[in-house]
């Protein structure tokens, strides 16, 4: 941040958030689009299988990314710039080690991943054949993803949101160029994608050192013990949100293989690209409203926090309603977006009419946490964001389809949303109550709490 921001600020941060957020999850959808007209059902399949991996490395960067821009905006506030300046170095140095270790990792281990995540045959070459690309480029996912949030926190939302748009019309080209012209199938279209995050890391930088005063000193790269727990810790819960989704994609492909095989697995990827992308543009409104929520949390303002907290909820009340009217209405169309079987649209369509029923719950969710780690409230924002995948929809994808068949398996999606969104609601209470109204926020601008 250049200078102090102000809570009336709230839609410069938050609208080329959510455009930016929406656009990283364009790029799978992108491939599923290409794919599925070029490659058919077993392409949407092999990328469903796959897209964990991916994701993985999404995550760890937006995690990365995410936690250091937390610790380096909350520093800012408390007038810290040294501290604020260390808090980038340090980001910056686990980025590339992340970078390094998840390229070596992945290249050894990719196939015994795809194998464990249910390829197999025809699925696994597909699988492997994507998979390979993204594991080579790793570097440019963490990067692409990890260096948008340390924009964002300086207030550089614009530069953000063009470095994202950047990437996508690259993506959108090549894929076109890969998969239409040479013909190149599943390898065209991770070769594409990762050509995009490259470029994305490469304007990313270029934009958040564009002035000499703003790069970090040597010894701030160094790489400091408490800084980084600090940064990994915050960055558990935007590593989470970013990676949750993943993590219930690979138990609902084993549910999608046991009840309907690869068909329903298709099914299930195209509703996954929607609701993937309804996810991250209602985590877009969180993640944009982050860095003012750090910065007045660290400078002690609580009446700032709980106004640009308001304004947050009835945002995201409003969008999720939007979006769910606009899944029921065009539940039918979307699966010919990508080019699925009239089998697998019939599935689709149903399944968008139950999921579309989460979304303002799902808005509710994702807001909190958000604010939760934006104010170093981290235990509550945990919570939140590993209940989902690690408790509640690993219950209902195994209860409710000894039931209701396939069906069980979209059901699964609003019935853990819901409990969620009951959860958060119950953690909002509790910590208002316990730090005495909006008046005695600035109890928590000390530092890490929970």
């Amino acid at each position: 941040m250049q200078k102090a921001p102000s809570e009336n600020q709230f839609f410069r941060y938050v609208l080329p958030s959510m455009l930016a957020m929406l656009l990283s999850g364009f790029y799978a959808i992108i491939d599923g689009f290409f794919i599925g007209h070029t490659i058919g059902d077993t392409g949407l399949a092999a990328i469903n299988i796959a897209w964990p991996v991916a994701s993985f490395l999404l995550a760890a960067g937006t995690g990365t990314g995410a936690g250091g821009s937390v610790v380096m905006t909350t520093r800012l506030g408390e007038g810290k710039k040294e501290k604020s300046r260390q808090a980038l170095g340090n980001t910056l140095f686990v980025l590339a080690a992340f970078s390094s270790a998840m390229t070596i990792l992945l290249l050894l281990f990719y196939r015994p991943v795809l194998q464990f995540l249910g390829a197999e045959g025809g699925l696994l070459a597909a699988a492997a054949e994507y998979t390979q690309i993204i594991a080579i480029g790793s570097a440019c996912q963490i990067l692409g993803t990890g260096l948008v949030p340390l924009l964002r926190n300086q207030g550089k939302t614009i530069s953000a949101m063009t470095a994202m748009v950047c990437g996508l019309t690259a993506n959108i080209i090549l894929d076109a160029l890969f998969m239409m012209v040479f013909h190149w199938g599943m390898f065209g279209a991770a070769f594409a994608t990762v050509t995009a995050q490259a470029l994305v890391a490469v304007l990313s930088l270029s934009m958040l050192f564009r002035r000499k005063e703003e790069r970090p000193f040597r010894r701030d790269l160094f790489p400091r013990g408490k800084i980084i727990a600090r940064l990994i810790k915050i960055g558990l819960s935007p590593f989470g949100m970013t990676f949750a989704p993943s993590i219930i994609i690979i138990l609902a492909n084993w549910q999608c293989l046991a009840y309907g095989g690869s068909t329903v697995v298709a099914a299930y990827a195209v509703l996954m690209y929607f609701v993937t992308s309804v996810q991250l543009l209602l985590q877009g409104v969180g993640e944009g409203v982050q860095p003012l929520l750090s910065y007045f949390n660290g400078a002690g303002n609580p009446q700032s926090v709980h106004n640009l907290l308001k304004k947050s909820f009835a945002l995201v009340l409003i969008l999720s309603a939007a979006l769910c009217t606009a899944a029921v209405v065009f539940r039918d169309t979307i699966p010919m977006i990508f080019g699925s079987s009239g089998e697998t649209a019939v599935l689709v369509s149903s399944a968008l009419l139950i999921a579309a029923f989460s979304f303002p719950m799902m808005g509710i969710t994702r807001l909190a946490s958000s604010f939760f780690y934006a104010v170093q409230k981290t235990r509550y924002s945990i919570f939140v964001i590993y209940a989902d995948p690690l408790a509640l929809t690993p219950l209902f994808l195994y209860v409710l389809p000894l039931f209701w068949g396939v069906t069980g398996i979209w059901l699964s999606i609003p019935a853990a949303q819901g409990i969620l969104a009951c959860a958060a609601g119950v953690l909002f209470i509790s910590y208002f109550r316990g730090h005495g109204g909006a008046a005695s926020l600035h109890q928590n601008n000390g530092g890490m709490t929970g």
